[in-house]
């Protein structure tokens, strides 16, 4: 049997995709050596362990990390709303590190892992459409909120985030996981391309928001997203007062 198989079938891998992560990071050590090769063969003698577990239940919690453990961003006691909440590896980041409350949306209806939902902080809707106000606010009422992150794949940022917008708090920061070849919907076959394409978000962006942060993601887009380099933004809301004037949401 292929180790990645392996792994999931001895319950050391809870999906293909994270059997594969372990193997390729070097975290699957076989006969006390550590294998990254995933179509190796295991035999009957063979000794498989699991170096150690994923700390979240998606990759994506691992692009948070990153970003908020770089620039020292709390989340502490924070309300949280995470649109396009999928698995749930942002709501799972933001839990961990002691949010109050987190809202997770997302369009598919049973996608988060079920581990989230024995968490009285976190609740999740499905079936909710990121681009159209009402159907958030059907979600999540008038409540707002101190910090809302978006990842999505079947909607453009430039149509999700000014609706994410209306549910921050005065003072609040939007963090949003800009995927290119799901902006333009076709394959990014260069850096030059991805780089012209990260300027015309920026240029947009500036218009309605100050950008508190930039960082490139030290971890990918996955197979559906093609391998690309992703960035993370944090933000924060912009709103004009005046001809010549402006203040923070």
């Amino acid at each position: 049997m292929r180790l990645d198989k392996y792994l999931l079938s001895q319950v050391l891998a809870e999906s293909r995709s994270k059997a594969v992560h372990l193997i390729k990071t070097g975290q699957i050590r076989v006969n006390d050596s550590v294998c990254t090769k995933q179509s190796y063969k295991v035999k009957a003698s063979d000794v498989v362990e699991a170096k150690s577990p994923f700390k979240y239940v998606s990759r994506a919690g691992y692009k948070m990390e990153a970003t908020f453990m770089m620039h020292e961003l709390n989340v502490k006691g924070l309300n949280v709303l995470d649109i396009g909440c999928s698995t749930g590896g942002f709501s799972d980041f933001f839990l961990q590190e002691g949010a109050a409350k987190v809202v997770g949306l997302d369009v598919a209806l049973d996608c988060v892992d079920r581990r989230l939902l024995k968490d009285p902080r976190f609740s999740f809707t499905g079936g909710t459409n990121a681009c159209d106000v009402k159907s958030l606010e059907s979600c999540v009422g008038g409540e707002r909120f101190d910090l809302i992150s978006t990842d999505v794949s079947n909607s453009l940022l430039e149509e999700v985030l000014p609706k994410a917008s209306a549910f921050l708090k005065r003072g609040g920061l939007l963090v949003a996981l800009f995927k290119p070849p799901y902006e333009v919907d076709r394959r990014i076959r260069s850096d030059e391309e991805m780089e012209g394409l990260t300027r015309e978000f920026d240029s947009w962006l500036l218009e309605g928001y100050e950008i508190v942060h930039k960082d490139i993601s030290p971890i990918k887009g996955g197979s559906k997203n093609k391998g690309t380099m992703e960035v993370v933004y944090v933000l924060r809301p912009i709103t004009t007062t005046g001809p010549g004037s402006s203040e923070y949401l």
